[in-house]
């Protein structure tokens, strides 16, 4: 008789197959040839994206890194949570999840219908809310040897906040078992020109409550039905150079 652990790898790698999967594995390619959503752009600091939601932490991170103008999967971005004792934390997480018992690599994007539907490798997370602030995203789109990217942001240039769940666990090694993901629905209007995927959006109020402890889980999942409209946004072709993940220029978001 197969053991539990062997039963739930099966039922996850099955619900993760085919399309689902491919949007899930940072590793694989969608028809843009990156997940989705890839790369973001998080040039300020954490107390800057703490004003976002009028925050005043106790402990503000001590952080010395240079803004980072395009960043990938499997580096470690800002968060914002109230993990642990409950208090407002900005904290870097690694961008990725990948239990101990699974095969392939780490998940970067959690597709809201599988973690709707109960998806049992995204259950354990739905307690562990974060966020992840950025300025923008960043998708592709044409041909595999000539794609060309776009930079995808709010009207108001305002930071955005996007819905994300992790494998927090206080005092953990930064890696892909107590990674985060990033939630991610099918987009509308003509954000779907760009890519068929974007990340949940958050407004603040909904933010702060996707953040609270107190909060139901059946309740933070409705906040994810009504994110911010693709009006809100507006979008514009890039350097091609920033395809690369080492391209770090202030340009990278500059319009092409």
């Amino acid at each position: 008789m197969n053991s539990p652990l062997a039963l739930l790898t099966t039922l996850v790698n099955n619900e993760l197959s085919g399309e689902q999967q491919s949007e899930t594995h940072w590793q694989d390619k969608s028809r843009t040839g990156l997940a989705m959503c890839g790369r973001i752009r998080q040039a300020g600091d954490g107390e800057q994206y703490m004003e976002t939601l009028n925050w005043n932490p106790r402990a503000i991170l001590n952080d010395v890194q240079a803004p980072k103008f395009n960043v990938p999967p499997g580096t470690r971005p800002l968060t914002l949570h109230r993990l642990g004792d409950g208090s407002e934390q900005v904290e870097r997480m690694f961008w990725g999840y990948k239990p101990a018992w699974y095969k392939r690599g780490p998940a970067s994007n959690a597709r809201l219908d599988t973690v709707l539907n109960g998806s049992p490798f995204w259950l354990p997370l739905l307690t562990r809310r974060i966020l992840v602030p950025a300025e923008g995203w960043y998708e592709w789109i044409g041909e595999k040897t000539s794609k060309q990217p776009w930079y995808i942001h709010a009207k108001n240039d305002a930071p955005i906040l996007m819905a994300a769940i992790a494998a927090w666990s206080p005092g953990a090694e930064m890696n892909a078992a107590h990674g985060f993901a990033i939630v991610t629905d099918d987009a509308a209007g003509g954000m779907v020109d760009i890519h068929d995927r974007r990340p949940i959006v958050l407004a603040p109020e909904d933010a702060l409550a996707w953040l609270d402890p107190a909060t139901r889980v059946e309740d933070a999942l409705a906040m994810l039905t009504t994110p911010r409209p693709e009006s809100a946004f507006v979008w514009h072709p890039v350097t091609p150079a920033m395809g690369n993940s080492r391209y770090q220029l202030a340009d990278a978001s500059e319009p092409f």
